[in-house]
């Protein structure tokens, strides 16, 4: 007797050749679309100033002799430092995007491996989340943007992937274990997650009554502990603190700060979630599904209530989404899948075909859905086209005022700039006060005081009212505490580089971080420091940098 056929038994397969062609095309699309966008974040700066301090052997500081953790990413630091000693005079920025690039490939690469194994076939469906996290736009961004987050995305997913094919099989945890660790190694809310994991571990053995449940459990948390803990107590030695000083920089506590971090969560689904939200809610809806989509639940699950309890991300791009991006993708292709699968069950093979075109469009429409924050900006630059009142410019520029696609990367060249000039014209061992503290860091051998904080363990620990309430990693300061230190060079304004000299009138509007304010309502300082515009250029948007000098 021939089995019956359904209207979706045409789209549950392609040959060979077909298959590995669509995923070649995914692979060139995620490629293209990171060229297009080209992000930079100023925060990576941070992370290069670190290596570069690190590779000179002066220790892994910000400022020489002052240990504070500036950084949350160990395992990418030490990757890019590895460059920096191999290739002293290399571009570390191009280091980090071809990196971060390239994790993101191994990250599609391994969700079509995964995708494969779900679907135990090579069928257009397996190409569906490698689709959308090619076109996502957080993902892609961040892909570029210097810092760890393509990489942890990577070490995340892997390690999920890992422990569910262990537990599906039977093989030994350990392997996953140490991906775990690694993964926390590169972001402090990996051990969150290996927690999460850990849970999911001891609930299924104990619920399946499996044998060696405690050689299992034991394998698990010896893989893990044999890479983090020795991390840890280094860590905990060398800096004095139980978190990052960025965790006490950001982080306060308080209905605000979760009504901001719940704020960042919806507006990722305005933005790049929406479609897929609904996809998710289908396979809530199955009654069995495999280990790997019960896991990458729970993980999800577990990131998106870390977002609300720290209050979201102050930097673009949905940064703390897109390192479980490609979970949300596999899951919404296992989503899609289904709802394909109930429909086919009830249409005729006749009417097959329309099916099909109707679940391709809807694709489409997803993945368009997914690139517009970014190819949108990069097709149709007019239409996104925004006014930026600080510096006086508008973003995209239209290539008369300057070329920047985003504000972040025109930043970044501003701080340069700034930099730049004070390590020629600076007196040997000045001292700088400046936020943000990333490329201005970065591109001077002088020591800087980070007025946000990040840096600057004073400054992280001090708990001003109301944080929680204004924008994330953007709330604290201390303008007593950096008048007290004495700066040679104090950087109002947001590092005042723009198209004209800046008087002090003028400078009073500008400011918008606490410790520029404090600073400017101190008497004192007005007596003690004199303002002073150079001209950089004829033309173009760094033609002045106006700062303030200790007179």
């Amino acid at each position: 007797m021939r089995p019956t056929r359904t209207a979706g038994d045409a789209y549950r397969s392609l040959p060979g050749m077909t298959y590995y062609a669509g995923a070649g095309l995914v692979l060139l699309a995620y490629a293209w679309h990171c060229y297009a966008v080209n992000y930079v974040a100023d925060d990576s700066f941070i992370t290069f100033r670190y290596v570069k301090h690190f590779v000179a052997g002066q220790g892994i500081v910000y400022n020489p002799g002052e240990r504070v953790e500036g950084y949350t990413n160990f395992l990418w630091l030490l990757l890019l430092s590895g460059f920096a000693w191999m290739v002293p005079a290399g571009d570390l920025l191009l280091a980090a995007q071809i990196l971060g690039v390239a994790c993101g490939a191994a990250v599609i690469l391994l969700l079509l491996l995964a995708s494969r194994h779900l679907h135990r076939q090579a069928g257009p469906f397996a190409l569906v989340a490698g689709a959308l996290l090619a076109f996502n736009a957080s993902f892609c961004a961040w892909s570029t943007g210097g810092l760890e987050t393509t990489l942890f995305a990577l070490l995340v997913f892997g390690s999920v992937y890992a422990y569910a094919t262990a537990l599906e099989s039977g093989r030994n945890l350990t392997g996953a274990g140490m991906l775990f660790a690694l993964a926390a190694l590169t972001r402090p809310e990996g051990v969150l997650l290996y927690a999460v994991a850990s849970a999911h571990l001891l609930w299924t053995t104990v619920r399946g009554g499996k044998q060696q449940t405690s050689a299992r459990l034991l394998a698990w948390a010896l893989g893990f502990a044999a890479i983090y803990a020795p991390y840890y107590v280094w860590r905990l030695s060398y800096y004095g603190y139980p978190f990052p000083n960025t965790f006490y920089a950001k982080v306060g506590s308080g209905f605000e700060q979760y009504r901001r971090g719940a704020r960042y969560l919806v507006d990722y689904l305005k933005w790049d979630g929406a479609l897929v939200l609904p996809f998710l809610l289908v396979l809530l809806l199955q009654r069995k599904r495999p280990h790997l989509v019960n896991v990458c639940l729970a993980v999800v699950a577990a990131q998106f209530t870390y977002i609300v309890y720290v209050g979201g991300d102050g930097l673009a791009f949905f940064r703390f989404v897109a390192c479980v991006g490609p979970l949300l993708c596999l899951l919404a292709q296992e989503g899609f899948t289904g709802a394909y699968g109930r429909c086919a069950a009830r249409v005729r093979p006749a009417h097959g075909r329309w099916l099909r075109w109707a679940a391709t469009g809807l694709l489409a429409v997803a993945l368009s859905f997914e690139a517009r924050q970014t190819l949108g900006v990069v097709l149709f630059p007019a239409a996104h086209r925004w006014y930026e009142p600080q510096s006086g410019l508008t973003f995209p520029g239209t290539g008369s005022d300057h070329r920047y696609l985003w504000f972040d990367n025109y930043f970044v060249d501003r701080l340069k700039i700034a930099a730049q000039w004070l390590e020629t014209h600076a007196p040997p061992g000045a001292v700088i006060a400046a936020t943000p503290a990333g490329a201005i860091g970065y591109h001077t051998t002088h020591n800087v005081i980070d007025m946000l904080g990040l840096n600057d363990v004073h400054i992280a620990h001090r708990q001003p009212a109301n944080v929680g309430a204004g924008r994330a990693g953007h709330e604290k300061g201390d303008g007593a505490y950096v008048l007290a230190r004495s700066p040679d060079y104090i950087l109002l304004g947001n590092v005042a580089v723009l198209p004209h000299p800046i008087a002090d009138g003028e400078m009073a509007g500008k400011l918008v971080q606490r410790s520029e304010r404090e600073i400017w309502a101190a008497a004192d300082f007005h007596q003690r420091y004199e303002r002073v515009s150079v001209q950089l250029g004829d033309s173009g948007a760094f033609r002045f940098f106006t700062f303030y000098r200790r007179r």
